[in-house]
């Protein structure tokens, strides 16, 4: 019992402390922004790279149609796509001032996409979103609440329609919740390019996309890595007036790739911070089921249990409040479930990172 005492006692100071008290210390921080000097919409352009979404831009037209107020520009930029996209845009956007911007033939990508498009911004703040995401009404005024900063990580929440989603949109929220503790305590570790906003002359100064060029995805995290590296200020927002919302992956193959894509990236930036929060992670989960294992060999079911529901109460109260502040219950409640299932994903996608390349809009991921 002592050595089950001493793990409960562990991962309760450890994660207890990085979650739920960073999560504190986030919000008091955030409350604290009082600054006179705020982000204006007119000194926003925002940037949209899509490829082939005709299907899935119907929610984000729909909102810059019902906002009730707009940036200052709003430029899409078109990679290679031939299924009537920009044809769409044109058709629901109609009244709005809008761009859209092709790459040239030899150009490919959302990195370089994102360049493209950067290349002709002249706002002071550069507004990144996917070509699926949602957004509400109010999105641009309470943006012109933030205080001034060089980068915003925003809040990007996925949502999933049916049990096998909310497990995907779960794994998401647990790693925005660890992401905004550590932000609490120290600094964010990832942030998303579906809601990321950023000081251009900033962007000027310190991207050093030489750096990661061989990486076809994630310009969003090295970006973040750049501003980190340069002493840039960088502010996590958990509000939900300035959160987008997209849909989870449907299948359990593209949620597996995107996985891989997102540990491809995370693992070739070799940010030290991470790199512990991911062992610690690991190392608390397979102690926790060799724990439950030895119990159960041995017919300790009382001690079995008093870990295991122990465990996941602690997790429950943990992750509590972050799920209640962007309103996602409903997939907290699947934590129990998570959490057995999570040493066979684990261990999944390390064995399918020796092998796989996984694929994004029809093109091999090359990590």
């Amino acid at each position: 019992m002592i050595v089950l005492a001493t793990y409960l006692i562990v991962y309760a100071t450890l994660v207890g402390g990085v979650v739920l008290v960073g999560f504190l210390f986030h919000v008091r921080k955030s409350n604290q922004n009082d600054e006179d000097k705020k982000v204006l919409a007119s000194e926003i352009t925002v940037l949209i790279p899509f490829r082939n979404e005709a299907k899935r831009l119907d929610e984000l037209l729909s909102s810059f149609v019902n906002a009730r107020k707009l940036p200052k520009r709003i430029v899409f930029i078109d990679d290679h796509s031939d299924d009537g996209s920009s044809e769409l845009i044109r058709k629901r956007l109609d009244g709005i001032p809008f761009e859209i911007l092709s790459l040239p033939d030899h150009v490919t990508g959302k990195k370089l996409a994102l360049r493209h498009g950067i290349e002709c911004c002249e706002t002071e703040y550069i507004l990144t979103f996917d070509a699926d995401v949602s957004f509400p009404t109010t999105y641009f005024e309470s943006i012109e609440t933030l205080p001034q900063a060089d980068m915003y990580v925003l809040p990007a929440i996925l949502k999933g329609d049916n049990f096998s989603e909310l497990f995907y949109e779960l794994d998401v929220a647990l790693a925005n919740t660890l992401n905004t503790g550590l932000s609490g305590w120290l600094r964010p570790i990832f942030c998303s390019g579906a809601n990321l906003l950023y000081r251009k002359e900033v962007f000027d100064e310190v991207d050093d996309f030489d750096s990661h060029a061989h990486m076809a995805s994630g310009d969003d995290t090295y970006l973040l890595r750049d501003f980190r590296k340069r002493g840039k200020d960088i502010q996590v927002v958990s509000d939900l007036n300035v959160a987008i919302h997209t849909e989870t992956p449907h299948s359990f193959r593209s949620f597996i790739d995107q996985r891989l894509r997102w540990v491809g990236k995370t693992t070739d930036i070799g940010d030290s911070l991470a790199t512990v929060s991911a062992g610690l992670q690991f190392i608390l989960a397979i102690a926790f089921f060799a724990l439950l294992i030895v119990e159960m060999i041995q017919g300790n079911w009382r001690a079995f249990w008093i870990v295991f529901i122990t465990k996941i109460a602690f997790d429950l109260i943990f992750f509590m409040p972050y799920f209640l502040r962007i309103k996602r219950i409903k997939s907290w409640l699947l934590l129990p479930i998570y959490e057995v299932l999570f040493p066979f994903y684990s261990l999944l996608l390390a064995v399918l990172m020796l092998f796989y390349k996984p694929k994004w809009k029809g093109r091999e991921i090359k990590n």
